[in-house]
């Protein structure tokens, strides 16, 4: 068997060594070396170095709306007789009133704040659709339809963009014909084919023009 020969140290003679041997274990560990810092008194250095009054990020704000006037007939927006099988008996009602005290702008508040038009139509059943019709210019329309995809769910079935929610029993349909943004809303509305009919009909008039009054 081949003995294993270990390589020489090199570089150090033999007083070196043996005076390397020679050193007391506790040489490993000075006591003169300085207590490392405690992390609390390391955390105070960072946070006295940090400044305290950075400026906080500006939060976007929404454009402001630009609306037009609108003034449609609401007779030739929808027409009961083509609406029957979903809304039997449907006759023209007064626009709900009142706005809510809680601060909260409602979509068809926001529609009358526009000068927008505002239908509304109850059926046999007791149960009632409102309708707002409200222009706006491209950055207007680009605001809501940005934040129509953050809140709502979008629909695809009302031949143009167009979302759908339930909030308290009240079905809300909002769509843009541009350069219209329109809101339908009724408690017969539970899901978004519930308010097909009536959207279908609203976006072939405003698309034909020929609701204009």
């Amino acid at each position: 068997m081949t003995p294993i020969t270990r390589p020489p140290l090199r570089g150090l003679t033999l007083a070196a060594i043996v005076g390397l041997a020679a050193l007391p274990l506790a040489a490993c560990t000075s006591g003169d070396a300085p207590a490392p810092e405690s992390s609390a008194a390391a955390s105070q250095d960072a946070t006295a170095g940090a400044p305290g009054d950075a400026t906080p990020t500006p939060t976007p704000t929404t454009p402001a709306l630009v609306s037009t006037p609108v003034d449609l007939d609401c007779s030739a927006l929808v027409d009961p007789a083509t609406v029957a099988a979903a809304h039997p008996g449907l006759s023209p009602a007064p626009v709900p009133e009142g706005a809510d005290d809680d601060g909260v702008t409602t979509p068809l508040e926001r529609v009358a704040a526009a000068d927008g038009t505002l239908c509304a139509w109850t059926d046999t059943a007791g149960d009632t659709i409102t309708l707002g019709v409200a222009q706006y210019d491209d950055a207007g329309l680009t605001s809501l339809a940005n934040e129509l995809v953050a809140t709502s769910n979008w629909v695809p079935t009302y031949g143009v963009e167009g979302y759908f929610d339930v909030t308290q029993g009240v079905g809300r349909a909002e769509f843009l014909p541009l350069p219209y943004d329109v809101v339908l809303e009724s408690t017969a509305f539970v899901e978004p084919g519930s308010a097909e009919p009536v959207a279908s009909q609203v976006v072939v008039a405003l698309e034909a023009g020929g609701a204009t009054g």
